[in-house]
């Protein structure tokens, strides 16, 4: 793997010395032996109890050297902050010794109780406009190069034996902040074999736990203007956003930012995150006076990012009937009250930051909104939204920047993603793409596919192209999609890449029909004591009512089961007055699907499935929906006749998995679900994926592929 760079703040722009120190490491990689390296930019930063941050300007990561940080020092730094030597190398020695408290709690890395296998080494360079004498006369323990030559002769003196595949995975992802994700508490496994799904969740938790480099790249790197993140679900767009968010914080402690969302429940899940990422770096928590976590529209009890704003601009909210009264034919009712509160011309920039995730769920009017709250000029301001392209309930077609934020007044868009494309730092996509899913096994996760379009019953939706469904982690194997003609794709393993084991007597997905309502709850109550003597705890259970009409029922039923089995559950829609946390210790979940979107859980159980209207988008995306909160295991069951031809697809997609294979319907007659590139991204990423394909098809691996990729951005840098 070539070279890669990481550019985290926006004073890179204002850094010429850093600049020309990363550009002599990435054209001279291959004679510093630093090819299959990183280099961060301002990154990492820690924090002591005084909130004083120590960090290097450059980071370099490498098998063959452990890190080297550097201090780059040209002379207009010199003349402007007058730090003396002492002091750079006091900073950078508080820096190595926070670095190596990190990576000493990691079994894999740990010599002895004091020593790491990953050396660390400080680097003061100087630019070669500096006095001679600049930073003379002071004892410091770090080298100081005073060209790029005594640079390269430093780094070839401190070369050692190179650090094996797994342990330099291992040092990225304590560095880089995966270790957040770790399960806060070890998960109690007392007799293994009487208990195989703890066990194997556990292994499944420690893969999870080292999420991939593309995802910790996107989170890590500033792109310093708007941005869009897309991807299944399950495929860490939640998560880029929380470590965004932290990462801001730390770096820019007195930006207010925004995380909105558009389910309820997700708050918990966000404040633990950013919590966890931020005391990787820091020995305090976050300051929830700057950090904003705010559902979309709010209410009286419940803070929002309308109720917010209405507040702040002396606009009184419109209440939900009111919102219902004004909004026009086809829009919902949190779009008109968003509309009218834009219309007033009253709400001013609030937030430094604003991060949108569930961006498929928000009428375009609440991205009008949050442009409004953005501080900063037209490109340059920070917003950044997520978004899933196969869950949206409300609309078929992918939205475009211009739609979402519309136009200024002299007629240009005010977002436009190509027109910030060429002020990017090196490394950096603002339009980013996530084929991999990790919530999901690659058998569920073809199966919620197969049902969510309808391909093995009614097709009620289609992805309009091959590139599409190369997009969203599939390969095409028979060629352009033509109308009446056969089509397979299939979900290669690298896209899906986390597999349950087998254990006997759990089978990854299981189904029923049943023959009345006391038979279903029986066989779901039933499950659920299955999985819990199988070693789960009852918070990894979720049941889902599929069937709006008769969901509390459902769930009230569950909940009486299974208490009467000793076992706890926790109704997140018995109270509708108070907002319960999605997950308990100790409590089986039981949800709708609307409340359990952008949850999930290691088994679901998903009731009522004969209550599903397949013939209709919505109907398949409940099925798509609640499959996806999935993990590990899934269950369906139903009742009677239309649980049967449900049920008879969802084996079918079993028996066809890890291929989806139809009959390519007429696009005019169905919904199609639009990719949602502009032609100048959509060309390129064409040519990308030809390129792919060729180098597969040669017999390329993964690995050598992405060489093949960097070395190209690099020779075109």
């Amino acid at each position: 793997m070539p070279l890669e760079i990481v550019v985290t703040t926006g004073r890179w722009k204002n850094d010429p010395a850093s600049r020309a120190l990363v550009d002599y490491l990435r054209h001279n990689e291959g004679v510093l032996g630093i090819e299959n390296s990183v280099v961060y930019y301002d990154f990492p930063a820690y924090a002591d109890y005084e909130a004083a941050i120590f960090r290097p300007d450059i980071l370099l990561l490498s098998p063959l050297h452990g890190f080297v940080a550097i201090r780059a020092y040209d002379n207009t730094m010199f003349q402007r902050s007058r730090e003396s030597a002492t002091e750079i190398d006091s900073a950078l020695d508080d820096f190595s010794s926070n670095l190596h408290s990190r990576l000493i709690r990691s079994r894999l890395l740990r010599k002895s109780r004091t020593t790491t296998v990953v050396s660390i080494h400080t680097v003061i360079q100087l630019s070669p406009d500096l006095p001679v004498d600049a930073l003379a006369n002071e004892e410091i323990e770090s080298t100081v190069c005073a060209s790029f030559e005594s640079l390269a002769d430093y780094l070839k003196s401190v070369r050692n034996d190179a650090l094996s595949v797994e342990v330099f995975a291992e040092v990225r992802s304590v560095v880089e902040g995966a270790k957040a994700l770790a399960r806060a508490a070890k998960r109690p496994v007392e007799n293994p074999e009487k208990q195989p799904l703890a066990v194997a969740l556990a292994r499944l938790e420690n893969e999870i736990t080292n999420f991939d480099e593309k995802q910790r790249h996107i989170a890590l790197v500033d792109v310093g203007g708007p941005a869009r993140i897309r991807g299944l679900a399950g495929s860490g767009k939640t998560v880029i956003l929380a470590m965004k968010a932290a990462h801001i914080h730390l770096n820019n402690p007195e930006n207010r930012i925004l995380i909105t969302f558009y389910t309820k429940s997700l708050r918990a899940a966000f404040k633990t995150l950013v919590t966890r990422f931020y005391r990787l770096y820091s020995d305090q928590d976050p300051d929830w006076k700057k950090i904003h976590i705010r559902h979309g529209w709010g209410g009286a009890s419940v803070p929002g990012v309308y109720s917010d704003a209405c507040s702040r601009s002396g606009v009184a909210a419109l209440r939900l009937p009111e919102a219902k009264r004004a909004a026009a034919r086809g829009e919902t009712a949190f779009g008109a009250a968003c509309a009218h509160l834009v219309s007033t011309g009253l709400v001013t920039p609030y937030y430094d930051h604003v991060l949108i995730d569930e961006g498929q769920d928000f009428p375009d009017s609440f991205y009008k909104l949050a442009f409004n709250l953005a501080k900063g000029e037209r490109d340059r301001k920070s917003i950044i939204w997520a978004y899933d392209e196969l869950q949206d309930i409300m609309n078929v077609k992918i939205r475009q920047p211009i739609e979402l934020f519309g136009r200024g007044g002299d007629g240009q868009p005010l977002v436009d993603l190509d027109r910030t494309s060429s002020q990017l730092p090196p490394g950096a996509t603002n339009d980013a793409v996530l084929g991999k899913a990790y919530r999901n096994q690659r058998d569920v996760l073809v199966s919620a596919h197969a049902l969510g379009f309808g391909v093995y019953g009614d097709i009620v939706q289609m992805l309009e192209s091959s590139d599409h469904w190369e997009d969203v982690g599939y390969e095409v194997k028979t060629g352009p999609l033509k109308t009446g003609q056969p089509v397979e794709v299939m979900r290669p393993d690298r896209n899906s890449p986390l597999a349950m084991p087998k254990i006997e007597g759990f089978p990854l997905v299981d189904s029923a029909e049943v023959g009345n309502f006391d038979d279903e709850i029986a066989w779901v109550v039933g499950n659920i004591e299955s999985f819990i003597d199988g070693g789960l705890e009852p918070e990894e259970i979720l049941v889902i009512s599929l069937d709006d009409k008769h969901a509390r029922r459902y769930l009230s039923s569950v909940g009486e089961q299974l208490s009467l089995k000793g076992i706890a559950s926790n109704n997140v829609i018995a109270d509708p007055y108070n907002e319960p946390p999605f997950t308990i210790a100790g409590k089986v979940t039981l949800s709708t699907v609307y409340r359990a979107k952008g949850n999930e859980a290691a088994a679901v159980l998903a009731v009522g499935v004969d209550a599903v209207d397949v013939r209709l988008r919505d109907g398949r995306n409940k099925l798509f929906t609640a499959f996806t909160r999935s993990k590990a295991w899934l269950r369906i069951s139903g009742i009677g006749k239309q649980a049967r031809a449900i049920l008879r697809e969802l084996d079918l997609a079993l028996e066809n998995a890890p291929s989806i294979k139809f009959t390519m319907p007429d696009l005019k007659q169905i919904d199609t679900i639009q990719r949602g590139f502009s032609k100048k991204q959509a060309a390129a990423k064409a040519a990308r994926e030809q390129y792919l394909k060729r180098l597969r098809e040669a017999g390329l691996s993964d690995e050598e592929i992405e060489e093949e990729l960097q070395g190209y951005s690099n020779e075109q840098g």
